[in-house]
């Protein structure tokens, strides 16, 4: 099956973790949200799919480019 990544768009802290390994997803929806500047920005899932890896944490701090996701499809 062929997958897709899901880098971090921008450096900030994980707070909140919406997906787990084995969640079926449809594109458009939320995988976490990333704080940012004091903002709270989502990552959204850009295919339909199954997460294969969850690459973060709440809490735990991503730089920009820094795998969040996989998702096969």
């Amino acid at each position: 099956m062929p997958k897709e990544t899901i880098p971090a768009p921008l450096p900030g802290k994980i707070i909140r973790v919406h997906v787990e390994t084995g969640t079926k997803v449809a594109e458009g929806d939320v995988i976490c949200e990333i704080e940012s500047m004091k903002m709270e920005n989502p990552i959204l899932t850009p295919v339909s799919g199954v997460i294969n890896d969850i690459s973060v944490s709440p809490d735990q701090v991503v730089n920009t480019g820094q795998t969040i996701a996989v998702i096969e499809y």
